[in-house]
């Protein structure tokens, strides 16, 4: 009995070499191929970029790879819980928390958008105005408010000045010429105050209830602990300064997320339905396409995601940066593969977060062991 006991715990114990082996090796030829994309397919310049990180999800398999480095003139890798901020990705969390508040009945997209601010800044001109023209950029807003510059003391730092109240004067005095597809960061700027005034809760409040702590996202948060800036990764800018974090008076729900390559792996598994957390059914239905952008017809928009028609694959995807930080985040939801880029850079990676989704969804895995 002990023969046959013991014999059984050798071949579990063989099966979990070999299988550690294997992923070791895919790991190692995956960080070889994404080696070979920088060098013949991009123009990543390390004297803009010092450095980012790769994360790689294949099904089960997560890989996390540093290229360049940490800190400028140091050889020092990234890590997993380094924390970013992510800039416009922050948007794609916004619409999720929205999906999840209007999966409770606390709010629907087709409410009306004036009636959540207080009646001295309600717009007549925007009786029509809904929530789900905001998320899907429909509302005619522009990219930022007008005389958005006057409140911005520090360029870094554009958003630190801005009010609330003036986000709301602008919204009030706005006169729409057309209500299209353009880009807006005042629309989610204006989300932030809907889901203010409906919770009574600060959107810090509520990503970590509805999103954060539900995923196990512990290096993911808004508003700066105990003002302790120095836990965000060091950043450059284009001038390859050393530049602080933004700081937020308004458009956090537009821009104002900061995280974790580990923390982001966490939420794209929740938004290709494979986690255990309760949000992937709510989150499921964020990538519709809602209309095309008219840029070309295979860039469409869905909520708070872009979504790109890609011969076989439908890649959703969403860029962001900041002064000192450039995020890519996309993921193909049919055979459950995404990529992760986070940079030490507004310059960013370029499309390197495309062509390494292109490769890992034409079979890169040659393992020989």
């Amino acid at each position: 009995m002990k023969l046959k006991r013991c014999s059984f715990k050798f071949w579990i114990f063989l099966l979990m070499q070999i299988s550690s082996i294997e992923i070791y090796c895919q790991a190692i030829d995956l960080k070889t191929e994404i080696e070979k994309l920088i060098r013949f397919d991009t123009e990543i310049d390390f004297r803009k970029v010092p450095g980012f990180i790769v994360t790689v999800i294949d099904n089960d398999s997560i890989y996390f790879f540093s290229f360049g480095t940490k800190v400028k003139k140091e050889k020092i890798d990234f890590k997993k819980n380094d924390i970013f901020e992510i800039g416009s990705v922050s948007k794609v969390f916004t619409a999720s928390l929205i999906s999840i508040l209007v999966d409770e009945g606390l709010i629907s997209y087709s409410d009306r958008v004036n009636s959540y601010f207080p009646e001295d800044y309600q717009n007549p001109r925007l009786n029509n105005l809904t929530i789900s023209d905001l998320i899907t950029h429909q509302s005619g807003m522009p990219r930022l408010p007008g005389f958005f510059g006057k409140k911005e003391k520090d360029f870094q730092n554009p958003y630190k000045n801005y009010q609330y109240n003036d986000l709301l004067s602008f919204y009030r005095d706005f006169i729409p010429e057309n209500k299209k597809f353009q880009y807006s960061h005042t629309n989610y700027g204006l989300l932030e105050l809907i889901l203010q005034k409906r919770t009574s809760k600060s959107l810090q409040d509520l990503m970590g209830e509805k999103i954060f702590s539900p995923l196990g996202m512990s290096d993911s948060f808004i508003d700066f602990p105990e003002k302790k800036e120095n836990v965000i990764s060091p950043g450059y800018d284009r001038a390859q300064k050393p530049v602080q974090p933004w700081t937020f008076s308004s458009f956090k729900a537009s821009e104002g997320i900061k995280l974790s390559a580990d923390d982001m792996t966490k939420f794209l598994k929740a938004n290709m339905n494979m986690s255990d957390s309760g949000l992937d059914e709510i989150f499921k239905y964020n990538f519709t396409p809602q209309l095309n952008t008219g840029f070309n017809t295979q860039l469409s928009v869905a909520m708070g995601w872009h979504t790109i028609n890609m011969n076989h694959f439908h890649i959703i995807t969403h860029t962001g940066k900041t002064s000192g930080h450039n995020a890519f985040v996309g993921m193909v939801r049919e055979t459950k593969t995404a990529v992760v880029i986070l940079a030490n850079s507004s310059f960013g990676t370029e499309d390197l977060g495309i062509q390494i989704l292109r490769m890992i969804n034409y079979n890169w895995k040659r393992i020989n062991i």
